[in-house]
């Protein structure tokens, strides 16, 4: 991509820069630019605002230039105006901020200095080689967007840095949170190095990473109701079940919740098969036997209902044979996990979520240090997270709590999908270290993000206000700015690459 001249710097104070628009250049609103220093030195701006100057902007000089105007407000004499508005009387200023700094051998920095006044500035090309190095990264998810326009600069993350320390992708229905999702998923299988769990609450990435060249290899998808025979059916046994699982996806009483944790102490792996195989007196009679208190019929009969709800939407037997070794065989080999949940409750559906993230947070747990190097990272996506991850969830201490705090020491991160980010716990955003900003339509949602946000972001605000279908702004920790980016649409970006037509990609592999 060619540079092209865009103006001349004339202030500087600090990061702020204000420079001239050159005579018949465009320039817009988040356009990323270069300031060129003395040497090989680099300054990259980005303008956020502008404002036109002339001789004529003081009150004289408005008034004079409204005297050639009629009493119908229009112009008497057209090239008299021309003469007096164009040439070098006016001038269009764009206002902007100092992104980073690029010395003589390339080296990248956080500002570190002014740009000398009347310095050329243009637009980026192929010669920013540092600068686009840092923003491609090895997950590719769309090109930079550059105002009106969008420049084939691919855009990305660096998974071995990102994933590990948490992400959010953000944005009302409509926005295209579905579409980054299934980039992302189809960045993860072009790379084979990352392992990525999907809790798909809608059943809608399958028909289209199915797609995907290297689905037959690399996605894996369970369903309790299987629809197809690709899909692998999901099976839990009663064993693998724990109290927390349970009181994940209901709301319990504290006098419930001492009955539930009673009868898990009591009765150990069996405890859930007892309590749907005994009737409410016998199970009273047991408890009151073994530890000498007597719980009312009313609490029993809330717990067996939960565990009957959860018996029947889970697939759940005694000595079933479980697939959820093979569930965690397949993401630590690095391979696309699909858990859908549409045929579920949301009671079913928040208790296998719990279950496989507290299996696989357990199994990354037990991994000897020495090992640890060898485990890849593993990304767990999670939609509608304010229901796992809210205030009041949150202080629950629940799975995915730990997940934020602990997971990075296991090499596994949390990525949570949202269009309400001001609904999550404020502890749950401030270890987000990679955001995808996409369109907000809630004032209230802009201001959670631009508060908890590790990039200043507010010079932005407008643009993020603005964002269209499709596009989004990218802050993460490593990269020293947030830079807009346009997605991929998914169906062209795994074609992209591809020699033949979508109708000869094999299909997804049996389980």
């Amino acid at each position: 991509m060619e540079s092209h001249y865009r103006g001349r710097l004339t202030y500087a104070k600090g990061t702020y820069v204000e420079f001239v628009v050159a005579p018949h250049e465009q320039v817009d609103f988040g356009d990323i630019l270069v300031v060129e220093g003395k040497g090989e030195e680099r300054f990259y701006i980005r303008a956020y605002d502008f404002k036109v100057k002339s001789r004529w902007s003081g009150l004289n000089g408005v008034n004079y230039l409204m005297s050639k105007l009629n009493a119908d407000g229009q112009v008497e004499n057209q090239d008299e105006l021309d003469f007096y508005l164009g040439g070098n009387h006016t001038i269009k200023l764009g206002m902007a901020e100092q992104l980073c700094y690029a010395d003589d051998k390339g080296q990248l920095y956080n500002p570190k200095t002014c740009p000398d006044f009347f310095a050329e500035v243009r637009s980026l090309g192929n010669q920013d080689t540092a600068l686009l190095a840092e923003m491609k990264g090895d997950l590719e998810v769309g090109y930079l967007k550059g105002g009106r326009g969008v420049l084939e600069l691919p855009v990305g993350i660096y998974g071995s840095k990102s994933i590990t320390e948490h992400m959010g992708i953000f944005g009302t229905t409509g926005s295209g949170k579905s579409n980054l999702v299934k980039v992302l998923a189809s960045s993860v299988m072009n790379n084979k190095q990352y392992g990525l769990l999907i809790f798909d609450v809608h059943n809608e990435y399958y028909d289209a990473l199915a797609q995907h060249p290297f689905a037959h290899e690399r996605l894996c998808v369970y369903n309790t109701q299987p629809h197809t025979s690709d899909v692998t059916k999901l099976t839990v046994n009663f064993a693998e079940m724990e109290p927390d699982d349970v009181t994940a996806c209901a709301t319990f009483s504290e006098v419930q919740l001492d009955a539930l944790y009673k009868l898990a102490a009591v009765w150990q792996d069996h405890w859930m098969d007892y309590v749907l195989k005994y009737e409410t007196e016998d199970i009273i009679d047991e408890l009151k036997g073994c530890t000498g208190q007597k719980f009312q019929p009313r609490t029993i009969s809330k717990i067996k209902s939960i565990c009957w709800n959860l018996q029947q939407e889970l697939n759940m037997k005694l000595d079933e044979s479980s697939v959820m070794a093979k569930l965690l065989s397949d993401i630590e080999a690095g391979k696309i996990v699909l858990v859908e949940l549409k045929n579920t409750s949301s009671i079913g559906e928040q208790a296998l979520a719990t279950l496989v993230s507290k299996k696989l947070l357990q199994h990354h747990a037990k991994s000897l240090e020495q090992d640890m190097a060898k485990l890849r990272p593993v990304l767990i996506v999670l939609e509608e997270a304010h229901r796992f991850l809210g205030k009041k969830e949150h202080a629950s201490n629940n799975v995915f709590a730990q997940l934020v705090s602990e997971a990075r020491k296991f090499n596994m991160g949390l990525c949570v999908v949202d269009q309400q980010p001001r609904l999550l716990a404020d502890k749950v955003l401030s270890q987000l270290n990679t955001l995808f900003i996409l369109g907000l339509a809630s004032r209230a949602d802009r201001s959670k993000i631009e508060t908890m946000c590790r990039k200043d972001i507010l010079q932005q605000r407008n643009e993020i206000k603005n964002l269209d279908c499709g596009e989004m702004i990218v802050a993460t920790n490593y990269m020293r700015f947030a830079a807009p980016v346009k997605v991929h649409k998914f169906e062209d970006f795994i074609t992209r690459d591809v020699s033949f037509p979508m109708e000869q990609l094999p299909m997804l592999c049996v389980q």
